[in-house]
């Protein structure tokens, strides 16, 4: 615990380098493609910090899954900061005093806002990598200057569980969010969603099924580099193709083992992007890196939203990656980045 501790402080020390110094430490030149330049922090971590023991740090691609899976909780575990004084965090589960259907950890703020909703968010992986433990930062964050409990299920991962298994532990969770609401510390019915990569898909499809069952929606959604068309031909011919942490070529093996043989992944179910009709959706606040493959796909479920008169806001941040909520903790505009989401958050809800 010692050596975690002060490895991170080093870490934080080094950070704390002006970015000409940490780019010179990353080789010397700026990450710059098609207009936008990748944050300087995050290019060390990529080029120097972590590749000591592979050039390419947390692919995916040639690394056998549990060592891909182990380098990510390692650093999302090292770029974790101490538990924020302003929330706890609370086991969920079958076994813990919050029971159930779906694990996984309830952030709940000390103090409560008497408005604020449950945020039920999906969290990163590509539906294939770790579990809550790589949105716990942005997540604690969110939770603390929203003032509203967020809870981060563990849905089952692929490839041992395939499409639709995340999906339907997202539905339970959900279901069980709003049953317990009260109890969790809202008022009735004041339930949001939320998610990153295949999480936020998990939340849109959640959305859509609500409105075609003529279920009450959730209050609003918030989805973070939504992966919304695992069909889409434009992932691979991104210019952002080869970004950091999560490339296209990660973005085909995540789903690939996610899909898997005889899931079409055409279909609406797996693929919400391609929803024939989209109507009644909940208020949403979309929000893409820069310098992400699937970036175009956030700003097309914008435009989709907006034409059949949903009330969103789209942010983008120009300066990072896929992923980046990851880097919440030590990175100065991935903080910044998520303190800006937790504001336009608040907008949205007022």
């Amino acid at each position: 615990m010692r050596a975690s501790v002060l490895r991170r402080l080093f870490l934080k020390r080094v950070l704390s380098l002006p970015p000409a110094v940490l780019r010179f430490l990353a080789g010397g030149s700026v990450v710059h493609v098609d207009g936008r330049t990748l944050d300087a922090q995050i290019q060390f971590l990529w080029r120097t910090y972590l590749s000591s023991h592979q050039p390419t740090p947390l692919t995916l691609n040639g690394s056998p899954l549990e060592l891909a899976r182990q380098e990510w909780r390692d650093a999302a575990n090292l770029m974790c900061a101490p538990l924020d004084g302003r929330v706890r965090i609370e086991p969920v589960g079958s076994t813990t005093q919050i029971t159930a259907p779906i694990s996984g950890q309830l952030i709940r703020p000390l103090i409560i806002a008497p408005d604020a909703p449950l945020i039920v968010f999906f969290h990163d992986g590509g539906g294939v990598l770790g579990g809550a433990e790589l949105s716990g930062s942005f997540a604690t964050l969110l939770a603390a200057e929203t003032k509203s409990p967020v809870y981060l299920p563990d849905y089952r991962l692929a490839p041992e569980h395939r499409f639709p298994a995340a999906l339907e532990d997202a539905r339970m969770a959900y279901d069980w969010a709003v049953t317990n609401a009260v109890s969790l510390g809202v008022m009735t019915g004041a339930v949001a969603v939320g998610g990153q990569s295949i999480g936020a898909s998990l939340a849109t499809r959640l959305c859509l099924d609500l409105k075609r069952e003529f279920k009450p929606l959730p209050v609003a959604q918030l989805l973070i580099s939504p992966l919304l068309d695992l069909a889409d031909d434009m992932i691979a011919a991104s210019a952002y193709a080869k970004s950091w942490p999560v490339s296209a070529a990660d973005i085909a093996t995540l789903i690939d083992h996610y899909g898997g043989a005889g899931i079409d992944l055409t279909s609406p179910q797996v693929s919400p992007l391609r929803e024939s009709v989209v109507v009644g959706q909940p208020k949403a606040l979309i929000v893409a890196g820069g310098l992400d493959p699937v970036a175009h796909q956030a700003e097309a479920w914008t435009r989709r939203l907006m034409e059949a008169r949903t009330e969103v806001v789209y942010r983008r941040y120009d300066t990072l990656p896929h992923s980046f909520p990851l880097f919440t903790d030590v990175v100065d505009s991935a903080r910044s980045a998520a303190l800006d989401i937790s504001q336009n958050w608040l907008k949205l809800l007022a």
